[in-house]
């Protein structure tokens, strides 16, 4: 009986693995909105995958980064509410010891620049 939730009619988790890395800005923008409005009218929890700073700040509540593996930031609530994309920049290299390889790509407003 512990699969039943996963092959119900009732779906609890959305897992999103860089659904918009290959998409224009504009397209991208469409997808997310879709994303959104899942998520809202459902009442779901959805677990995003993304290199796209912007967007794991602007969607979601809680926001965790990751290294070869493992999780070198976890933040949510008052902290994460205030964080820029700089902010994460900052504390990736400070608790991973190492900046990210491509800040141009991550800091982008755009996708695929």
């Amino acid at each position: 009986m512990d699969f039943c939730p996963a092959v119900s009619d009732r779906r609890w988790l959305l897992l999103l693995d860089e659904h918009t890395a290959a998409l224009d800005p504009s397209t991208a923008k469409k997808v997310l909105d879709l994303t959104k409005s899942i998520v809202a009218e459902r009442h779901i929890t959805c677990l995003m995958v993304t290199h796209n700073m912007n967007q794991a700040l602007e969607l979601g509540n809680r926001t965790i980064m990751m290294d070869a593996g493992h999780i070198v930031f976890d933040t949510q609530g008052a902290e994460r509410a205030s964080l820029t994309v700089e902010d994460l920049l900052e504390k990736f290299a400070s608790t991973a010891g190492q900046k990210l390889n491509n800040d141009r790509i991550l800091l982008s407003t755009e996708e695929g620049v």
